[in-house]
């Protein structure tokens, strides 16, 4: 009887030494191979319109379109394909707004080999996937929220960008939006957070763990 054919995976990362490792973790993995790597978001669209795939591991973080809005282009292209979000930024910040967008799983990058194995077969199973002590926290206290929550995933992406010392004009040109427009968030993102200056939404940013600093 022949063995099944492996998962095919596409990795989609900016960063090269991602995609090494990667690969090194999958060398010896007979079930998963990578079928296409992409450095960006809209590579890794392409990518699905024209590969087969089964599986695909995206970085919430990449220059261009955000990640949230790369990850509904991915469904709506093809929704049968589950995505793993495999990010450095804090699970307890991240995962659970990935899952909303759509995400079938959240996974760290600091994340142990045996771990992102694990990951893949299990959302190419159908199953979502958090890491345990995440899980737990979900089990713990499942109505558990933050303000910036509520935020849309427009107003969460200009928060992270501004955390990061982004200008709104430069945080315009990275969205393909206006500057007018990046600003009307930036009020609605201190409306909504109840603080008064691009300083306080740093600082706020920073305090949650949201800015793009995380290792």
């Amino acid at each position: 009887m022949n063995a099944p054919a492996p998962l095919r995976l596409l990795v989609v990362d900016d960063h090269p030494l991602i995609r090494l490792g990667l690969r090194q973790i999958l060398a010896d993995i007979d079930d998963i191979t990578i079928a296409a790597e992409a450095a960006s978001g809209i590579e890794g669209v392409r990518c699905l319109e024209s590969t087969p795939l089964d599986i695909v591991t995206l970085d919430m973080a990449m220059p261009g379109r955000s990640g949230v809005e790369i990850l509904r282009r991915m469904r709506t292209v093809a929704s049968g394909v589950p995505v793993l979000i495999y990010s450095r930024f804090p699970e307890e910040q991240y995962a659970l707004r990935a899952l909303r967008a759509g995400a079938a799983g959240y996974l760290m990058k600091s994340a142990a080999p045996s771990e992102v194995v694990s990951a893949l077969r299990r959302v190419a199973r159908g199953e979502r996937y958090l890491s345990p002590r995440m899980a737990r926290q979900v089990a713990d206290d499942p109505q558990r929220i933050h303000d910036h929550d509520r935020l849309s995933n427009r107003e969460f992406e200009i928060l992270r960008l501004l955390a990061t010392g982004h200008t709104v004009s430069r945080i315009a040109a990275d969205l393909s939006l206006s500057i007018k427009t990046v600003s009307t968030h930036r009020t609605r993102l201190l409306k909504k957070l109840g603080l008064t200056s691009t300083a306080d939404l740093v600082h706020y940013a920073i305090e949650q763990g949201l800015d793009d600093t995380q290792t």
